[in-house]
C-alpha cells in the first residue's frame, strides 16, 4: 500500500511539473495567427526575445538597432564591455550596456558621432552581425543571383552570402533589399533557423562569446551610422 501511494505521489509530481512548464509558455496577443508565431514563441520561451506592454510583440514592426543588439548579446551571453563614445548614447539609456557589449564583442564599430540607436537596423547589418558572431565562412559567389547585391557593403557581403548559402536567407523576387529595415518577425525567423534549424536547414546552436582586445578596437567615421 505504501509503495502504491509513493508511486502515485511521484506521478502527480511529474504531472504538475510538466503542466507548469507548458502553462507558462509565452503567447502574445498579436502573434497567435501570425506566420512567424512558431519562431517568436520559441525564442521568447528560451528568453532571447521579449514583447511590449499588453502582451504584444509587434511582429511586423521594424526592429531597432539596440533591440537587435540586446538579442545577440543574450544569445552569446556577452559579459565584457567597452566605453561607449557615441554622442547619442547615455549611461542612463536602457541599452547603454548592450551597446558597450556589442563594441567589445567586435560587431559594432565605435565612433564619436551618432549611433541613432532607435533607428531600424538594416537587413545587411543583421546578416553581417550574425555571420560574424557565428564565424560563418564568407561566401560571395552565391550573391550573383540577386539583382541588388551591389548594394551590400564589402564588410557584410561574405556573411550575407554565407547565410544565403546555408539556406537561412533566400531573398524575395531575386532581391535581398540589403538597406531596408527588417521586421521583428523576419529577424526572429533568421535567428530561429540559425539556432535550431528545421527540416531543410541545419541549426548551429548558440554563438560563442566573442571578445576583442581593447587595443584592437578601431574607431570608425563619425557619420558611419547616419
Amino acid at each position: 500500500m505504501g509503495k502504491c501511494r509513493k508511486m502515485l505521489l511521484i506521478l502527480l509530481s511529474l504531472f504538475f511539473v510538466f503542466n507548469s512548464s507548458t502553462a507558462y509558455a509565452k503567447q502574445y496577443q498579436d502573434t497567435r495567427n501570425h506566420w512567424a508565431n512558431e519562431y517568436i514563441d520559441k525564442l521568447s520561451d528560451d528568453g532571447f526575445v521579449s514583447g511590449y506592454e499588453s502582451d504584444t510583440f509587434r511582429p511586423d514592426s521594424e526592429i531597432s538597432r539596440v533591440e537587435f543588439y540586446k538579442i545577440v548579446n543574450s544569445m552569446a551571453n556577452l559579459k565584457k564591455t567597452y566605453t561607449v563614445t557615441f554622442a547619442d548614447v547615455s549611461t542612463s539609456d536602457w541599452f547603454y550596456k548592450d551597446v558597450s557589449k556589442a563594441i567589445k564583442a567586435g560587431y559594432l564599430t565605435p565612433t564619436t558621432g551618432n549611433l541613432n540607436p532607435n533607428n531600424p537596423i538594416s537587413r545587411q547589418e543583421v546578416m553581417g552581425i550574425l555571420g560574424y558572431m557565428y564565424k560563418l565562412k564568407p561566401n560571395t559567389s552565391v550573391l550573383k543571383q540577386f539583382s541588388d547585391a551591389s548594394k551590400i557593403s564589402e564588410d557584410n557581403k561574405g556573411y550575407v552570402g554565407a547565410l544565403v548559402n546555408a539556406g537561412i536567407v533566400s531573398g524575395d523576387s531575386g532581391q535581398l533589399r540589403p538597406n531596408d529595415g527588417i521586421s521583428r518577425a523576419e529577424a526572429c525567423k533568421i535567428i530561429y533557423l540559425l539556432i535550431y534549424g528545421n527540416g531543410n536547414v541545419n541549426g548551429y546552436g548558440l554563438p560563442a562569446e566573442r571578445v576583442v582586445v581593447d587595443s584592437k578596437i578601431k574607431f570608425g567615421d563619425q557619420n558611419l551610422y547616419n
